[in-house]
């Protein structure tokens, strides 16, 4: 559960808009603020609302209640809420201490007394609390009306709704209380209303369960931002350091006197529930009842940075049995995040956790209290109910497109699979993942788990599904996943080089897609061409199978342990903002990095891996169309890998001419928007060539190209060293949605943080009269903005202010 409306008044400001649906009966109106359920006569119809203070229009202006002149005579002048519940008179102003006695009212440093009638507003209850008398009411007086004659009054004794008898609602639009056992023909057109006394089935359980996380998704979007989060954030820091100083008589008395004991309250109230009376989601009515019904009183821990202690949650349920979902206090003014009605949390301490995960702490759910459970469900949940445009991680210099990209492996960053159970098609399915659905899926079980907290449960999930994450714009139409196709280690991997394979495929002296139609002795001739020792007494089985072999043998390293995944799959450009990654079942193979390429909107000029040559053979082998556009028959290189090595220069990697019109530029993604060309190379950093076995040819070094000598310093780990410290340390997850969204959540924030210093350089770069903008291809640049009104050349027409852009591109 998280925070929706208001349990108590809505914020002057309020954090999010809903759309307003207004509740009207004959003679009556109601208060347009969604979050208010003040209701009115219509000839009695106040100019504001009294209770939150919306415009209403009317020109009836009520007398001044006994509750507003206590708040008025009280000395403070900007109170923002008040609660009358537990002995408490709560200011939202820290430099009060309020204290009280049976008779008098002090405010530190002001003293401010009251006569016995000041407490005639109040309710009976908290009368009694206080320790007064409560008169005898004979009636009461409602809503402006003279008499009660003909009228009734809603049988939950805690609400003041009044009705005419002939116009009588089967359900208290007040409080949702069931007023009559006949169906209304307005409200119950759909079929009847939920039996709040009943216990609900495992369907409808079930059914209130993806209604209260569809409330939670439509009624709650935190802002990304801390800075939007501030008016907030400085009213829980308010509240924490708020003390009530409570006085009242003690029981004991002593040398006559009557002794008093002195009691400190936190400034946090001690009930909450939600203000809305109508469902957010289907705007039937809501019930609240008591202990004995489906919408009862829950006890609950509110934790903040400075106190826990119990607090009480009053549920209201949706009587629609189409929805049943469930309101709760779900209100992001006060600060408070509600998990699973058990727990209320002050948001400083997930923003907090989420700094500890920019500093590489990830959070662990290894041996917690319950409490520590609760909070790290509700973080995640949180995270996914937080707005983030994903875009905003995208380089300013390399914008979607890169001109060069480094592939980074974290094998320690792992999903320990004791709650899980990955599942693999039994037939053949499309290579294709839907991307969006995969990470919905993974944000509605962090919410559902926080909304309904259960011990977690052994779950089976389908592999294939698994989607990379990829920023929106940077994306290829379709993205792909082959984790399902590839083959599991075999004992021993099979001798031969597969560039030679690929070179006699290209020369077509081997058909794969019909190998079955070669004989024996023209496998044979294969085999010993590719440098694989063939026996006499092989038989063409054998032979067969170790050419599918040959071609299928992509493997990077080995299989994880059976108890764990294969850790993490990222891709970064030299500025070291991630541009996709890919969290892998089973062990790395070449084809991982061939699916996060294809996957991408561009495939950079220039990929560098310590496994070059085998990803520009399973490129050949498995897309041979698209390799052979890329690089010919070079296979990745810059020049013929069965010739001596050349040294060379590329053009399309020098640098471009900055060019703002992009309008020319077609949507292919095999030509590079930036090089205007369809050329690529595979290449690795100098110091992989003696770590591969056997040892990467000299055809793919980065040495071969003086475009890359810039880059040469680097090796494909250094490079990556400080964009993730926290990737490259040992991070095991037992829960699969946070584990895929806590490395979603990193390669966000990561990215962002070097983003943002990239945008504060230019902007500190700015003359007077510019912006930074991004252009067409998301990269940084600057604007200059002229104003100067030009006369205008043809007749008629009138002096128009004009703007001219010129993109400079930030060094």
């Amino acid at each position: 559960m998280v925070s929706v409306e208001s349990s108590v008044e809505q914020s002057a400001k309020p954090s999010y808009k809903m759309s307003v649906k207004t509740y009207t009966r004959r003679g009556r109106g109601r208060c347009l603020n969604p979050g208010c359920s003040f209701v009115y006569v219509t000839r009695h119809k106040p100019p504001t609302c009294p209770e939150c203070g919306s415009h209403l229009g009317g020109k009836w202006i009520p007398a001044v209640s006994d509750k507003q002149s206590l708040i008025q005579q009280s000395g403070l002048s900007n109170p923002v809420k008040t609660s009358w519940v537990n002995y408490r008179v709560v200011f939202h102003n820290s430099d009060y201490h309020l204290w009280f006695n049976s008779v008098n009212f002090y405010i530190s440093g002001k003293e401010s007394k009251m006569a016995q009638e000041s407490f005639s507003g109040l309710k009976p209850s908290t009368l009694k609390q206080l320790g007064q008398t409560v008169p005898t009411v004979t009636a009461k007086q409602d809503l402006g009306l003279s008499t009660a004659r003909g009228r009734g009054r809603c049988k939950n004794p805690s609400c003041d709704y009044m009705y005419k008898n002939r116009h009588k609602p089967a359900v208290c639009p007040k409080c949702g209380c069931m007023l009559s056992q006949k169906k209304t023909k307005g409200r119950t057109k759909g079929g009847a209303l939920l039996d709040p006394y009943q216990a609900l089935s495992p369907a409808q359980k079930d059914l209130q369960r993806q209604s209260t996380l569809q409330l939670l998704r439509r009624s709650l979007q935190i802002p990304e931002s801390e800075t939007e989060l501030q008016e907030i954030l400085t009213l829980i820091q308010e509240l924490n350091s708020l003390q009530i100083v409570l006085v009242q008589p003690s029981d004991q008395e002593q040398d006559g006197s009557v002794e008093t004991e002195t009691l400190i309250e936190s400034g946090w109230p001690q009930f909450f529930e939600s203000s809305a009376t109508q469902c957010v989601l289907c705007n039937y009515p809501l019930f609240k009842g008591g202990q004995s019904t489906v919408a009862g009183q829950e006890d609950c821990w509110l934790l903040t940075e400075t106190l826990i202690h119990t607090a009480s949650l009053h549920l209201k349920v949706c009587l629609n049995l189409q929805c049943l979902a469930l309101h709760s206090f779900t209100d992001l003014h006060p600060g408070l995040f509600n998990i699973g009605n058990r727990l209320l949390v002050s948001i400083d301490l997930f923003l907090r956790i989420r700094a500890s995960i920019k500093l590489g702490h990830a959070p662990s759910h290894a041996e917690s209290s319950q409490i520590q459970e609760l909070l790290l469900n509700g973080y995640w949940a949180f995270e996914c109910l937080t707005v983030r445009d994903y875009n905003d991680m995208i380089c300013g210099v390399c914008g979607v497109a890169p001109k060069l990209e480094i592939a980074q492996r974290y094998t320690d960053n792992v999903l320990e699979l004791k709650n899980v159970e990955f599942t693999w098609p039994e037939c053949s399915v499309s290579d294709e993942v839907h991307v969006d659905d995969f990470w919905l899926t993974m944000e509605s079980e962090a919410i559902e788990q926080a909304a309904f907290p259960t011990d977690i449960p052994i779950t089976r999930v389908d592999a294939s599904i698994i989607a990379p994450f990829i920023p929106p714009l940077m994306r290829s139409h379709t993205v792909i996943n082959t984790e399902k196709d590839k083959v599991l280690s075999h004992p021993q991997q099979p001798s031969g080089d597969p560039s030679v394979l690929v070179r006699l495929i290209h020369d077509g002296h081997l058909r794969l897609n019909n190998i079955e139609d070669h004989s024996e002795d023209e496998l044979r001739i294969i085999l010993t061409r590719c440098g694989v020792t063939i026996t006499p007494a092989m038989a063409k089985v054998n032979v067969y199978d170790h050419v599918l072999v040959m071609f299928a043998s992509f493997s990077l390293s080995p299989q994880p342990p059976l108890h764990l995944t294969a850790g993490k799959l990222s891709k970064i450009c030299p500025h070291k903002v991630v541009c996709a990654s890919k969290c892998l079942v089973r062990g790395e193979t070449a084809r991982d990095h061939v699916d996060l390429l294809l996957s991408s909107r561009y495939w950079p000029p220039v990929y560098v891996s310590d496994c070059a040559r085998k990803v520009a053979v399973c490129a050949d082998m498995q897309y041979p169309d698209l390799a052979a556009q890329m690089w010919g028959r070079n296979q990745g290189c810059f020049s013929d890998p069965f010739e001596k090595p050349e040294f060379v220069s590329c053009a399309e990697l020098q640098e471009q001419p900055y060019c703002a019109d992009l309008s020319l530029v077609t949507e292919n993604q095999q030509i590079h928007p930036i090089t205007k060309s369809s050329s690529c190379w595979l290449v690795h950093p100098p110091a992989a060539a003696h770590t591969q076995d056997p040892p990467s040819p000299e055809h793919h070094s980065m040495l071969l190209c003086r475009d890359l000598e810039p880059y040469i310093g680097f090796d494909a780990t250094e490079l990556c060293e400080s964009v993730s410290r926290m990737l490259q340390q040992p991070v095991v997850f037992n829960n699969t949605a946070y584990y895929y969204l806590y490395n979603r959540l990193v390669d966000f924030l990561t990215s962002r943080d070097i983003v943002n210093q990239q945008i504060n350089q230019v902007v500190t770069a700015c003359q007077p009269g510019e912006v930074v903008i991004r252009d067409a291809l998301y990269r940084l640049g600057v604007a200059k903005i002229n104003t100067e009104k030009k006369e205008a050349q043809e007749g008629g027409q009138a002096e128009t202010g004009e703007a001219s852009h010129e993109v400079v591109l930030p060094e």
